[in-house]
């Protein structure tokens, strides 16, 4: 595509592919290198109260007064500014590019957090080297688990439970549902949720070939994603049954709907695309969903103990390194140990329990069948597809061999990881390969052996 060339930048056309990539990781450079002067002027402004002068309140409306930047921007560099003037190694590192911004304000948020921000400064090295080493999602993730942990004076974990909520609102034409609870039970709504959309997807994709044939596209949908969803949620409320007085709200199932028994509708050309399906006809049965949960032995000891209110003689994992201590769902949901424990005792979800370098050892059953156990175990090892990047879930992902099998790579879960369809197949028609890290993350690598996504250079 040909582009107009715009005045005062350099025209890109005749630059090497290799000069290019390169050029834009030397602006990267720079611009944390930016970053960090800029943050550095502003602790010199607050240490001046130069923002009181024109009456601004602190130095976040100072930034959105005087650079016009947003909201979150100026809190972000407000609390970087405060952290750094605790612990100056932030400016350090991000002035020699070793860490992103998008992670220095992920942590000077984490510095301004109640409870929690004051063990900050004990562990900022450690938080500051999984910033170089992770990308920014899953440092997120690092930082969500280390909050967790740290956090030991936070809230009960069984609040959630007791402030459980929903509510109903009307207007003239629309009403709001808002639902409020533990992540334990949203897991579970969110995969019966999965359940039903795949079949509202379905029945679009059969309509819209029935319309179009061969040349049937996803933007030629009937419903759009939000709207599939939506009606998703509403079936599954169709087929719901009230419970007898001896039975557990708990332990219900909506009716399960079979797939050969969903017939199409027919999308005549002037039917409206946004029309809501014809109601389907309710079968016998229920809809099966698996909930997994991974966890570590020694939390989810720690989780049976503090349940059972028996002394432990055992230490948590540390919030650091491989073996640190987590909780979550293949998608990375965090879930309170404690609920964990529940659910491992109730049945109705999947608790898989890893060792200290996250390989899966034991599994509980649940109601259905372990078909694909050695699949959902792998899918344990990441929350997300292991393609630098990519930020589809694993449980979207297939099931990549870590050491492809035409090279002897064997078929266990410590010669898997997920990735997506599109890396799965772009690994194998380029012959990359993929490995896992000591500290738990991963590396594709190209044939020539060199990184795709390696760490940025040190500034100069």
């Amino acid at each position: 595509m040909n582009t107009a060339p715009v005045v005062g930048l350099p025209d890109l056309g005749s630059v090497s592919d290799e000069v290019l990539s390169g050029g834009a990781g030397t602006i990267e450079i720079r611009r944390r290198r930016d970053e960090a002067l800029l943050i550095h002027q502003m602790i010199e402004i607050e240490h001046r109260r130069l923002y009181a002068a024109d009456g601004h309140r602190d130095l976040a409306a100072w930034g959105r007064a005087v650079h016009r930047w947003s909201g979150p921007e100026a809190r972000a560099r407000r609390n970087l500014a405060a952290l750094a003037t605790h612990c100056p190694q932030v400016l350090t590192r991000l002035l020699a590019g070793e860490i992103g911004v998008a992670q220095a304000h992920d942590i000077g948020r984490l510095f301004r957090a109640p409870r929690v921000g004051r063990f900050v400064p004990l562990f900022i090295d450690q938080i500051l080297d999984a910033a170089s080493t992770f990308d920014h999602n899953d440092f997120e993730l690092y930082l969500s688990q280390w909050r967790r942990l740290v956090d030991v004076d936070g809230p009960d974990p069984a609040r959630a439970h007791s402030q459980r909520q929903a509510s109903i609102g009307f207007s003239d034409h629309e009403f709001r549902l808002v639902v409020t609870g533990p992540n334990i039970d949203g897991t579970k709504l969110a995969a019966l949720l999965d359940e039903f959309e795949q079949t509202e997807f379905e029945r679009d994709w059969a309509a819209c070939r029935e319309q179009y044939g061969d040349d049937a596209r996803p933007d030629l949908l009937r419903r759009s994603a939000a709207q599939r969803r939506y009606d998703a949620f509403i079936r599954l409320l169709a087929h719901v049954h009230l419970p007898a007085d001896d039975t557990p709200t708990d332990q219900l199932e909506p009716d399960h709907l079979e797939p050969d028994q969903l017939e199409p509708d027919h999308l005549e050309p002037d039917e409206p695309t946004n029309a809501p399906p014809a109601p389907l006809r309710p079968v016998d049965g229920a809809v099966t969903t698996t909930v997994n949960i991974v966890i570590d032995l020694r939390t989810f000891l720690a989780g049976a103990a503090d349940m059972f209110d028996v002394a432990l003689q055992r230490h948590l994992s540390s919030p650091f390194g491989p073996d640190r201590a987590y909780s979550h769902t293949l998608d990375g949901t965090q879930i309170a140990a404690h609920d964990a424990v529940l659910a491992a005792l109730h049945g109705s979800f999947r608790l898989v329990v890893t060792d200290d370098d996250g390989i899966p050892i034991q599994m509980t059953s649940t109601s259905r069948l372990f078909t694909g156990r050695l699949r959902d175990a792998v899918m344990m090892l990441a929350v997300r597809c292991t393609h630098p990047g990519c930020n589809c879930p694993a449980t979207h992902c297939h099931i990549d061999h870590t050491t492809p099998w035409s090279h002897g790579g064997t078929t266990c879960t410590c010669n898997g990881n997920p990735a997506c369809p599109h890396h799965n197949n772009w690994r194998y028609a380029t012959n990359s390969t993929v490995h896992h890290n000591p500290n738990g993350s991963w590396t594709t690598t190209r044939p020539d052996g060199t990184d795709i996504a390696p760490p940025l250079p040190h500034a100069a």
